[in-house]
C-alpha cells in the first residue's frame, strides 16, 4: 500500500503542476477604446474632404496711415495746398507781365525807325509775349479749377510747359536787350522807352515760371 501511494505521488504532482490557471474574474465594464490621433494640419488627411480656409496675415491701417492717404489724395495736407497757392498766383502774375509786355511791343508803331516790325528781336518778344501770356493765363485758369475740386497735384507736362515757356521768355528778352541798349544810348523817347519795360517784364514772366516750375514740382 505504501509503494503504491509513492508510485502515485509523481503523477499526481505533475497533474497539479500542468493545470490550467484559474480564469480572471468578470469585470462587468469594457476597457476604454484608444483616443483617435488628430491630424497636425488640415491638409495633412487623405480622405479628400473640403480644407480649412488658410488665414493669410495683413497688416490693418492704422488711423495714422488712412489719414496720411487721404492727404495725399486730397492734394498733400495744408503745406501742398499753401505751394499750389503759390503756383496759382505766380502763373497768374506772369500772364499779366506777359500781356503788358505784348501790349507794349503792339502799341510801338511810330513809324519810320520807330515800328517794331522793322526788327527781328522785337517781332520775336511779341510773339513770345502772346504764347506766355496765353499758357500762363491757361494754367492759372487750369490750377484754380484743380484746386476746387480737391486735386492740386500738377502733372508733369505743367512742369514742362513752365520751363519751355520761360525759357522762350528769357531768350527773347535776352535777343531784344543789345540792340534796345544801343538805341536808347543814342536817343531815348516813347519807342525806346516802351521796348525797355517790355524786356524788363519779360524778364520778370521769366522769374515768375521759372519758380512756378520749381514749386509744382514739390507739390
Amino acid at each position: 500500500m505504501a509503494m503504491q501511494l509513492h508510485a502515485a505521488s509523481p503523477d499526481s504532482e505533475y497533474y497539479v503542476a500542468k493545470s490550467p490557471p484559474p480564469p480572471p474574474p468578470f469585470s462587468p465594464q469594457p476597457e476604454p477604446a484608444p483616443a483617435a490621433v488628430k491630424p497636425k494640419s488640415p491638409h495633412a488627411s487623405l480622405g479628400g474632404g473640403p480644407r480649412a480656409p488658410v488665414a493669410t496675415a495683413t497688416t490693418p491701417l492704422t488711423p495714422s496711415r488712412d489719414r496720411a492717404r487721404q492727404e495725399h489724395n486730397d492734394g498733400g495736407g495744408d503745406q501742398a495746398q499753401l505751394l499750389n497757392g503759390i503756383v496759382l498766383v505766380l502763373r497768374a502774375g506772369a500772364a499779366l507781365l506777359s500781356f503788358v509786355a505784348m501790349a507794349l511791343v503792339a502799341s510801338c508803331r511810330h513809324g519810320d525807325w520807330m515800328d517794331f516790325i522793322r526788327y527781328q528781336e522785337y517781332r520775336y518778344l511779341l510773339g513770345v509775349s502772346v504764347v506766355a501770356f496765353v499758357y500762363s493765363a491757361a494754367q492759372a485758369l487750369k490750377n484754380f479749377g484743380r484746386m476746387r475740386r480737391g486735386d492740386a497735384h500738377a502733372s508733369f507736362l505743367d512742369f514742362a510747359g513752365d520751363q519751355a515757356v520761360a525759357y522762350l521768355l528769357v531768350t527773347a528778352s535776352a535777343a531784344a536787350l543789345p540792340i534796345t541798349i544801343r538805341m536808347r544810348s543814342a536817343v531815348v523817347n516813347v519807342f525806346t522807352d516802351a521796348i525797355a519795360t517790355s524786356i524788363v517784364l519779360g524778364f520778370l514772366a521769366f522769374a515768375a515760371l521759372a519758380l512756378s516750375a520749381m514749386l509744382s514740382r514739390q507739390a
